[in-house]
């Protein structure tokens, strides 16, 4: 499983599956919640091959069930699932991948580029010969210092990582873009994400603005009043 997230590009029920995987593997309950999460999502999936795939992964991660009682409770789910529509019951069917949409503007933009890094050695390359870039986002930034050193993050050195890099890596990988890279796409990430950074240089400086007028530092407020039309003229 962790070859498989490290190497390709996940399915959505394939990130599910390591989101929502119990920490304590030995917790009866626990597993239960898990599989009742994971079972709606497996029988969304249209390629019977693709449900088997994902019952056989969950059976191998799971010490309670095999699969022969995970493969039941996912028909019964979708048992469940054809009542309802019987029934006239709406209830939403598209798989989404709500990380992307926690995500920043500028650690989505961080995530678009770093994953194009990990696909291409070139542009890893020509991103390393750039003094002057580097992550906003913390653990973006090791995750591109650590395919710098070795070109890949395999299983064991992502193992050695924090959990928020670990997560950042997830976060990385669940990026959906298309397959062949358009000409203009690095450029404009970047402009996207510059843009997105004096945004937030903005409101750093409406904060010490706002507390420098509050506390009756006028100096400082009008000093750092400057640098924010200084900062939005750049912006035009």
């Amino acid at each position: 499983m962790a070859y498989l997230l490290t190497k390709t590009r996940i399915s959505p029920i394939e990130f599910y599956i390591h989101q929502y995987k119990p920490e304590n593997s030995e917790n009866l309950q626990a597993q239960i919640e898990f599989i009742e999460k994971i079972a709606p999502l497996i029988v969304q999936e249209k390629s019977i091959t693709a449900q088997n795939s994902y019952i056989h992964i969950l059976a191998d991660s799971l010490a309670s069930f095999d699969y022969a009682q995970i493969e039941q409770i996912v028909n019964e789910s979708r048992q469940a699932q054809r009542q309802n529509r019987m029934e006239g019951i709406s209830r939403p069917t598209q798989i989404t991948m709500p990380v992307t949409k926690q995500l920043s503007a500028i650690m989505r933009a961080e995530a678009h580029l770093l994953y194009r890094m990990m696909e291409s050695p070139l542009v890893l390359n020509d991103y390393r010969l750039r003094e002057d870039f580097i992550f906003d986002t913390p653990e973006f930034q090791v995750l591109y210092d650590l395919l710098g050193q070795y070109g890949n993050l395999s299983p064991e050195v992502l193992a050695e990582q924090t959990e928020e890099v670990e997560r950042a890596w997830y976060q990385v990988l669940a990026q959906d873009l298309p397959a062949e890279m358009s000409p203009q796409e690095l450029s404009e990430v970047e402009m996207t994400r510059n843009k997105a950074l004096l945004n937030q240089d903005n409101m750093r400086i409406k904060k010490k603005v706002q507390e420098a007028s509050h506390v009756g530092d006028t100096d400082t407020a009008l000093e750092e009043l400057e640098r924010l039309i200084s900062q939005k003229r750049r912006m035009e």
